[in-house]
């Protein structure tokens, strides 16, 4: 077959790597001949979907011939009732990497900088050079976001800064006060992007929570999703809260039919569904104990987390033991490219899951 003759490609585009998601279950199952195998390499809910939302999702079936309400109100309406906001200070999106594509396409233009901590979420290098934007990383200082360090690199041309609070992959959190002072070192013109993927998990009070910082003088728009302790990562749903000048600029940049009936009848049931949230978190909270508790007897260093995950030092042995794991069935995330090798991140799961995944590492760690 004959090359095609495509139109130049920008050279931020070629230059860009595909990011490689973790293989369904089942394709490793047929992979490896096993059968059986957990998954706790992505930060899902272990406890599935929420039953009212499934009960909406089955109502809302037979209106897949419609298009979605474009502005998403009744979503829009639930999320205002419990943040004491207007809609008009929502934006919904496709998971909350929409919002992140969003922000950049509005306020990136060619050769404007981006900040971020270094290791952090993936999408934000991606979206940022897809808008022909740079990203500059500061690094993680002991496995925490160094806010002072993310201020001191803004520079001029600096549009955008993204700080996730708990942190992936750590699931370190800064609190409130440590916020406040960093927002004093954030000039005119920048606007600060507060990546809430995980706050719902965050068990310490000082955690600094977005939804307190919407009034500041420095433009704070907060990212949240329904992916993780709502269990709608399948939907891809998410949400953005901010000022009104800023929301509204996000509506104008986004598709009109971004999120879809079923995702948004979903996440309205899911935000009302206490029960299902209450249970999440008690499991969340009683798995990240036992990793603890399995990790120190081991006489593995980890990282406390304020997430639904745990950050493990395995050592020079990391990938080795990952692969074991994987043939053993259990599905943990290698942590070398978030440049951290010697790391492995586990996903809180069911409590069986978890006591598997922890007599697995045992076994294999005591024959090494």
């Amino acid at each position: 077959m004959s090359k095609r003759n495509l139109p130049p490609v920008p050279p931020e585009i070629e230059a860009l790597v595909p990011y490689k998601p973790g293989k369904p279950i089942e394709e490793l199952e047929r992979e490896l001949g096993i059968s059986g195998a957990i998954k706790l390499a992505s930060n899902e809910n272990p406890l599935g979907t929420s039953p009212k939302a499934q009960e909406a999702m089955a109502k809302a079936l037979p209106g897949l011939n419609r298009y979605p309400d474009g502005a998403g109100f009744e979503l829009r309406q639930a999320l205002a009732a419990r943040y004491g906001l207007a809609q008009e200070q929502i934006v919904l999106g496709n998971g909350s990497n929409e919002i992140i594509e969003l922000l950049c396409r509005a306020f990136l233009r060619p050769g404007d900088l981006a900040l971020a901590a270094s290791p952090s979420f993936l999408m934000y290098s991606k979206l940022v050079q897809v808008a022909g934007g740079r990203l500059k990383e500061v690094p993680l200082k002991d496995y925490r976001l160094d806010l002072a360090a993310l201020a001191e690199a803004i520079e001029p041309s600096t549009k955008l800064v993204f700080v996730n609070n708990p942190d992936n992959p750590a699931g370190t959190a800064f609190s409130k006060a440590e916020f406040s002072e960093f927002l004093t070192k954030v000039p005119e013109g920048v606007i600060v992007v507060l990546d809430e993927a995980y706050i719902e998990f965050a068990s310490d009070p000082e955690v600094a929570q977005g939804t307190d910082f919407l009034d500041h003088q420095v433009p704070v728009v907060v990212m949240r999703t329904f992916s993780k302790a709502y269990g709608l990562a399948g939907l891809r749903i998410g949400f953005g809260l901010g000022p009104v000048e800023v929301m509204d600029i996000l509506h104008r940049v986004r598709q009109p039919f971004n999120t879809s009936i079923l995702a948004q009848a979903a996440g309205t049931a899911a935000l009302a569904d206490e029960e299902f949230f209450r249970k999440t978190m008690e499991v969340t909270w009683q798995g990240l104990k036992d990793f603890y508790a399995c990790f120190e007897r081991l006489g593995l260093t980890y990282v406390p987390s304020q997430a639904n995950f745990v950050l493990v030092q395995i050592g020079p042995r990391a990938s080795a033991v990952a692969d074991e794991l994987l043939r053993r069935g259990v599905i943990v995330r290698k942590m070398a490219s978030y440049d951290l090798p010697e790391f492995l991140r586990v996903s809180v799961g069911l409590p069986q899951e978890n006591r598997r995944f922890m007599d697995e590492l045992q076994a294999i760690i005591g024959e090494g």
